[in-house]
């Protein structure tokens, strides 16, 4: 005859086994939670306090007037035209970022930030190339040059500092905010907004009157760069002409905007394939924007 061993016995001991497995599996996702439940309390802890010290809630968007068919460029930045009256730049803002950016899809907000703020702000831009991208095209290689050269004349400015890393991200231009928990700001024209905030105040764009038509030109401008179908592409670019209308530019009075800035970068970042329909007036715009502050 044969010897066997238990069965019964046996069976435990694979039950216990696999009790245990099952139950360090268990403790490893309790602590990953933990983790993740961590973060995402410091990031909303961080996200009241810029809102609170931000004043992001303290003027109301104006609603449009009853018959009225909507708001225009003009009154778009009616406040961006009137005096305002400068305020210490709060030293609390100014973090160091990093921004992920195509070389395809040049951040040329970044520059024009860069010379609007030039005598109240050091927009201080440092750029690498990351392994995902193989060779800077030309124009690539002249905005590095301009932005990482140009300084501003009046010494001891605030300085904000950001990391231009040259990366195969898309139309999708990252900024991070928080490097430890990688929150990223998603899309060149939120960029600009997020960092219009942190700036000098008379350059904020949200102190304008009607900043639900700002933040419509914005978000058109957004469309007009990540819109894939080059259908959908066209029918933006229609859009933000119509809002931009007969006038000289968004900012109204000769006065340019963030607005002004951020259709000037995006019709830069398609102009490839959307040339034939950039209409004259759109045309002028980012002559003139380019040529004042380098969009």
């Amino acid at each position: 005859m044969y010897s066997m061993k238990p069965v019964i016995g046996s069976a435990s001991q694979q039950s216990a086994t696999q009790n245990s497995n099952d139950q360090e599996t268990l403790q490893l996702l309790a602590a990953k939670q933990d983790k993740v439940l961590k973060q995402l309390a410091e990031l909303r802890e961080q996200l009241v306090s810029m809102k609170t010290e931000l004043n992001l809630c303290s003027k109301p968007a104006q609603p449009a007037a009853a018959g009225s068919s909507g708001p225009t460029a003009k009154s778009a930045a009616k406040v961006v035209s009137k005096p305002q009256k400068i305020e210490p730049i709060n030293l609390s803002y100014l973090q160091d970022f990093v921004v992920n950016a195509c070389p395809t899809n040049i951040p040329y907000g970044l520059l024009a930030l860069k010379k609007l703020w030039i005598s109240r702000l050091n927009l201080q831009v440092e750029c690498f190339t990351h392994s995902t991208v193989p060779k800077l095209s030309e124009e690539a290689l002249n905005f590095q040059k301009v932005i990482t050269s140009l300084e501003p004349k009046i010494e001891n400015l605030p300085r904000l500092k950001v990391t231009l890393i040259w990366k195969n991200v898309g139309t999708y231009t990252e900024m991070i905010t928080s490097p430890t928990a990688y929150v990223p700001i998603c899309g060149e024209v939120n960029i600009l907004r997020f960092l219009s905030r942190c700036g000098p105040n008379e350059f904020n764009y949200e102190r304008q009157d009607d900043l639900t038509e700002a933040d419509s030109i914005l978000d058109t401008c957004y469309l007009l760069i990540n819109k894939q179908n080059v259908k959908d592409k066209k029918q933006v670019l229609k859009t933000l002409s119509s809002k931009l209308g007969k006038v000289s530019c968004f900012g109204g009075n000769g006065t340019i905007s963030l607005c002004d800035i951020a259709a000037t970068s995006a019709i830069k970042q398609v102009h490839q394939v959307l040339a034939k329909d950039i209409n004259p007036n759109m045309a002028k715009l980012v002559t003139r924007v380019t040529a004042e502050i380098g969009a």
